[in-house]
C-alpha cells in the first residue's frame, strides 16, 4: 500500500486488528452447529475456530495469529477477564497496549450496529441458533406503520447466488440445514498460505464471508434480526482499520482515546456518465452494440479503479469502501489530521480530473468531497444516526460540487485568490495532432488520429483513441473474457495491446514514470505480480484459486449480451436482436422487427435510505424512539439492492427458459394454459436481451420488443418478491419501441422520458405504448392481449387486424371523453356494439349468436359494460393489448438470413 506512515504505527499489529474485527463474530455462525465443541460463548467459539484453522490462516510475516485469537476471544470481556488470559504471559505486548487494541475492536463492533438499548424489551437473554435472517426490506416504512405483505419472509442458509437470494415464508431453520451449511463453510475455509500480501488475505476472507454469511443474522437475541452478519463483520473491519490509525498515538502513550470527530466520510460521484455512454454516433448498429457495451463496462471499471486509487493513497484496505454503486461511493477514513487529509484528497481529485480532461475530453466529470463524522462517541453516548446524517450531508455536498466540477484543474489558488489556469484551456499533445485528420467518425468529439474500418461498409474511417479502445481493447475482448485484472505499472511495449490504462502513468523529473492504474481482460488466468486484484466476470466462477499466489474474487456485474448466431464470440447486432422477434405460423414469418428499450429504477430510494428505518412512532411495543439507522443496515440495504440489479439481472438472462415460464405462470389472474402456450414461443427468450447497464438501483436493457414486455412483467414480479411485497419499495419503468436502425442513444432518452412519466403518475408503474399503467393492473391487459392474439390466430378467426384498428378508434373516443369530458366520445359504446353485431358475430334467423359468442361476451363485459374511468378501465388502457397484438401479428417484412 501507498501512503504516509503514522508515528508508532505497527503494520503487523494493524493487520491483526483488522482481521480480528472481520472475524470477531464468526462464532455466532459456527456455534449454530449442533456440536459439543461449540457449546460455549460465540467469542470462545470464534477463538477456537481461529486456533483450529491455524495452519491455513497463519502468516507470521503479515500478522500475529495468536493476537487475533486473543482479540476475538475477549471482544466482550472486561479488563479483569482479559488480563487473566494466558496470552499475556507469552506475549511481549503489555497488558495496557492489548487493552487498547481490544478497545479498538470493541468500538468497531459497536459503531457497526449497536442500535438498541441493552434493556430494550425485544432483547432475549440468549441467541437462537434456529433464527433465520429477516429481509432488510421488511423494516422499511415511509411515513406510516404499514407492514410488507410478506411479513413472515425469511432467508434460508445458502451460498450467495443472485438467482437464489429470494426470501421464503417459513418459521425457523432446520437443524440439518444449519449443520450441513456450517460444515460446508468449515470445509471450504481458504488456505492463504501462498499469499504474500495482507490485502490478498483480507480480500479472500471478505469474499468467503460474503458467500457464506450474507444470509446469517448478526444477532439473534432480538426479534426478527435483519442485519446480515457479513455486513456487520465487513463494516467492523473498516471501523477497526480507521480507529487504529486514529488512536495509535494514544495507545503508544497510554492516553485515553480522543473522542469526537474520529472519522472522515469521503464521497464520490461520477456525473455525466450516461451521456458519455450513450452519446456515440450510430453509424452501424453492429458497431454500436459493441461500443455501447464497451463504454458501459469501462465506466464501471473506471469507478472501481478510482476507489482503489483513493484507498491506496490513504493506505486503507478495500473494506473501507462502505458503498459503491452506479458511479457513487462512500469511503471511511481516520481523522488524524484533517488539514493533511484534505491536502492529500485534493491532489487525488486533481489527478483524476486531469485524467478525465486530458484523455476523455471532459465528456464526464468526477466529484469528490469529504467531511468529519460528528457524534459517534461524545460524553460516552453512542449516537446511531450520526452515520446517516453524515451520509445525507455528503450526498448533498456532492450535488453542490456539480456546480464546481473541474475547478481543481481549471483554476489555480494563491494567496491573492483563485484565478484561471490558462494552460488547462490549451490543446494538449493529442489535440495538436487534430489538424488534417478531423473529428472522430464515431463520437464526433475527439480527434480522428486512429484509422479504422466501418463495420458495415468496410470504409476506412478516422476515430479517436477512446473509440478505438472501445472497439478493440474492450469491445472485442469482453465477450471472450473470464477475468478482469486490476494492476499498477508503467508502459510496457510488449503489453501495449493488453493493458487498458484507467489512470495514465505520469512522467516525473528525469523521465521516470510513476505507476499508473490499468485493467486487463483475460480469457485465461495469468499470474502477474503487477495485478493487485483479479475478479471473475463470467456468470459462474470456477473456484480453482486455492493454490494461487493471490485470490480470485467474485465480482457481480450485469454484463450479459446476446451472441451472434454465426459466431458465438461476437456480440449480436441490434438488427439481429430485432429480427429475433419473429415467430412462425405455418410457413410464414410474423412479428415486427422492433427493439424494446427498457429503463427502470427503484422509487424513492434516497428517502428510503434516509428515512426508511426510522420507527413511525414512539409507542411501538413501549420502545422509546428506537432508531434503526445503523451502518450495517445501510450496507445491507445497498448491497442487497445492487445484488438484484447487478447479480440477479445477469443470472436471469441465462436461466433455463422452463424455470422462467414456471415462475411467470404463478401470476394471479392470468389464464395459465393460454399464457404457457404463448411463452413457449421461440420469440420469447431472455437470453436475447442486451445489457446496456444494470447496477445500484437502475437498469437499461435492449431486446426484441415482445421479449422486453414479458421481461418487464417478470422484472417487477421478481422485485416485488425480492422486496417482500413492501409497498414502500417499488419499481417504475419506461419501455420504448424503436426500429432496429434507430439511434440507440435517442431510444434510451425516449425510455427515460417514459420512466419520468411513470414517476409523475404515481410511481409503481410502467409506461409503454403511450400508456402509464400500475403494475398490478397490467395483468388484465395481458389477458386482453392473449385473448386478441388467440382470436387472430385460430383456424377460423373471429376478428382481424382491421377490427383492432377500429378498436383503437373507439379507445381514442373514450379517452377524449374521460380526459376532456367531451360527450361525443361516449359514442364509442354504441359504435363498438354496432361493430360487434355487424362484423364479428353471426346470427341465426331466431336472433341467436351462432359464431363469435366468446368475442362478443369478452368485449361487452370488459368495454361496453365497464364504467369509463381513468387509469383502471380497460378501454382507457386499450393501446397496450392492441399494439401488442398488432405488432406481433404483422407479417415479417425482411427475409431471414
Amino acid at each position: 500500500m501507498d501512503g504516509v506512515q503514522i508515528e508508532g504505527f505497527d503494520r503487523k499489529e494493524y493487520n491483526a486488528v483488522i482481521l480480528a474485527a472481520l472475524l470477531h463474530d464468526i462464532g455466532k455462525f459456527l456455534h449454530r452447529r449442533d456440536n459439543q465443541v461449540y457449546k460455549v460463548s460465540h467469542q470462545e467459539t470464534g477463538a477456537s475456530f481461529i486456533k483450529e484453522i491455524g495452519d491455513k490462516l497463519r502468516r507470521d510475516q503479515l500478522y500475529d495469529i495468536e493476537l487475533i485469537e486473543f482479540l476475538v476471544r475477549h471482544h466482550h470481556s472486561t479488563l479483569t477477564v482479559a488480563r487473566s488470559d494466558a496470552y499475556l504471559k507469552e506475549s511481549k505486548t503489555t497488558a495496557e497496549r492489548l487493552w487498547g487494541l481490544l478497545r479498538i475492536v470493541k468500538d468497531a463492533d459497536s459503531y457497526s450496529c449497536s442500535e438498541r438499548d441493552q434493556d430494550e424489551e425485544e432483547r432475549k437473554a440468549f441467541a437462537d441458533r434456529h433464527e433465520p435472517l429477516k429481509p432488510i426490506f421488511l423494516n422499511i416504512t415511509l411515513g406510516d406503520a404499514e407492514k410488507a405483505e410478506n411479513e413472515n419472509d425469511r432467508y434460508h442458509l445458502n451460498c450467495l447466488n443472485p438467482f437464489l437470494t429470494f426470501p421464503d415464508e417459513f418459521g425457523m431453520l432446520k437443524t440439518e440445514e444449519i449443520s450441513g451449511f456450517v460444515d460446508k463453510f468449515k470445509q471450504n475455509t481458504p488456505d492463504i498460505s501462498t499469499y504474500q500480501k495482507f490485502d490478498d488475505v483480507l480480500n479472500k476472507w471478505v469474499d468467503m464471508l460474503q458467500r457464506y454469511t450474507w444470509a446469517v443474522p448478526s444477532d439473534t437475541r432480538y426479534k426478527g434480526p435483519d442485519v446480515s452478519l457479513y455486513d456487520h463483520l465487513r463494516s467492523s473491519a473498516a471501523f477497526a482499520a480507521c480507529l487504529y490509525k486514529r488512536h495509535i498515538a494514544s495507545i503508544n502513550t497510554g492516553r485515553n482515546f480522543e473522542r469526537g470527530n474520529e472519522l472522515i466520510l469521503i464521497g464520490g460521484d461520477y456525473s455525466g456518465i450516461q451521456d458519455y455512454i450513450f452519446d456515440i454516433t450510430n453509424r452501424g448498429s453492429g458497431g454500436a452494440a459493441k461500443r455501447l457495451r464497451a463504454r458501459s463496462f469501462f465506466i464501471h471499471l473506471f469507478s472501481e479503479t478510482t476507489i482503489h486509487k483513493i484507498l491506496h493513497t490513504l493506505d486503507l484496505p478495500f473494506v473501507c469502501n462502505l458503498f459503491s454503486s452506479g458511479g457513487k461511493f462512500l469511503l471511511l477514513a481516520p481523522n488524524n489530521d484533517f488539514t493533511n487529509m484534505s491536502r492529500t484528497l485534493n491532489q487525488v481529485k486533481f489527478d483524476i480530473e486531469r485524467e478525465i480532461s486530458n484523455t476523455y475530453f471532459n465528456q464526464f466529470s468526477f466529484l469528490l468531497s469529504w467531511m468529519k463524522i460528528n457524534g459517534y462517541k461524545s460524553n460516552n453516548e453512542f449516537k446511531i444516526s450520526s452515520f446517516y446524517q453524515s451520509a445525507d450531508a455528503m450526498f448533498h455536498r456532492l450535488e453542490t460540487e456539480k456546480l464546481r466540477k473541474f475547478r481543481s484543474i481549471l483554476a489555480n489558488k494563491s494567496s491573492v485568490g483563485a484565478h484561471w489556469n490558462i494552460d488547462a484551456f490549451k490543446a494538449n499533445d493529442m489535440y495538436q495532432k487534430y489538424e488534417g485528420v478531423g473529428d472522430c467518425k464515431i463520437c464526433g468529439r475527439g480527434p480522428g488520429i486512429k484509422k479504422d474500418s466501418d463495420p458495415d461498409t468496410g470504409e476506412i474511417t478516422n476515430t479517436c483513441p477512446i473509440c478505438y479502445q472501445d472497439k478493440y481493447r474492450i469491445g472485442e475482448k469482453l465477450p471472450k473474457a473470464n477475468y478482469v485484472a486490476f494492476g499498477k505499472g508503467v508502459p510496457d511495449e510488449k503489453k501495449e495491446g493488453e493493458r487498458i490504462f484507467i489512470f495514465q502513468p505520469v512522467i516525473n523529473e528525469g523521465d521516470n514514470f510513476s505507476e499508473g492504474y490499468y485493467i486487463e481482460l483475460l480469457k485465461e488466468y495469468r499470474d502477474d505480480p503487477e495485478h493487485y486484484l483479479v475478479c471473475y466476470v463470467d456468470e459462474q466462477d470456477t473456484g480453482f484459486d486455492q493454490n494461487l499466489s493471490k485470490p480470485i474474487l467474485l465480482m457481480h456485474c450485469a454484463s450479459h449480451v446476446p451472441r451472434s448466431v454465426l459466431d458465438a464470440t461476437k456480440i449480436a447486432s441490434f438488427e439481429d436482436i430485432a429480427r429475433r422477434s419473429r415467430w412462425k405460423k405455418g410457413k410464414e414469418n410474423y412479428g415486427s422487427d422492433l427493439l424494446g428499450v427498457l429503463k427502470a429504477d427503484i422509487d424513492n430510494l434516497g428517502m428510503i435510505f434516509s428515512r426508511g428505518f426510522i420507527r413511525p412512532g414512539k409507542d411501538e411495543q413501549d420502545i422509546n424512539d428506537v432508531d434503526r439507522r445503523t451502518v450495517s443496515r445501510f450496507l445491507t440495504l445497498s448491497r442487497m439492492t445492487d445484488l438484484f440489479f447487478s447479480g440477479w439481472i445477469n443470472t436471469v438472462m441465462t436461466a433455463p427458459k422452463e424455470e422462467i415460464v414456471k415462475q411467470l405462470l404463478t401470476i394471479k389472474g392470468v389464464d395459465a394454459d393460454i399464457f404457457c402456450k404463448y411463452l413457449n414461443n421461440d420469440s420469447i427468450y431472455f437470453n436475447n436481451i442486451y445489457t446496456v447497464y444494470s447496477g445500484g438501483d437502475d437498469l437499461v436493457l435492449v431486446g426484441p420488443w415482445e421479449t422486453m414486455i414479458i421481461f418487464s412483467i417478470f422484472l417487477n414480479m421478481q422485485f416485488r418478491r425480492y422486496s417482500c411485497k413492501n409497498d414502500h419499495v417499488t419499481l417504475s419503468a419506461g419501455l420504448a419501441f424503436i426500429k432496429e436502425k434507430h439511434p440507440i442513444a435517442s431510444a434510451i432518452r425516449q425510455a427515460d422520458e417514459l420512466l419520468e412519466t411513470s414517476k409523475k403518475n404515481g410511481k409503481d408503474s410502467i409506461t409503454l405504448f403511450g400508456t402509464t399503467i400500475k403494475w398490478e393492473k397490467l395483468t388484465d391487459l395481458v389477458n386482453f392481449f392473449l385473448f386478441l392474439d388467440r382470436k387472430l390466430n385460430q383456424e377460423e378467426p373471429e376478428i382481424n387486424t382491421a377490427f383492432l384498428h377500429r378498436l383503437l378508434e373507439y379507445h381514442n373516443m373514450a379517452v377524449d371523453f374521460i380526459d376532456n369530458h367531451n360527450l361525443e366520445g361516449l359514442k364509442y359504446v354504441s359504435a363498438l356494439s354496432y361493430d360487434l353485431g355487424r362484423n364479428v358475430v353471426k346470427w341465426d334467423k331466431d336472433g341467436k349468436i351462432t359464431k363469435g359468442r366468446e368475442t362478443y361476451d369478452f368485449l361487452t363485459e370488459r368495454i361496453i359494460n365497464r364504467k369509463p374511468e381513468k387509469g383502471s378501465a380497460p378501454i382507457y388502457n386499450l393501446k397496450v393489448p392492441l399494439f401488442w397484438a398488432l405488432y406481433r401479428n404483422r407479417k415479417a417484412q425482411i427475409e431471414e438470413d
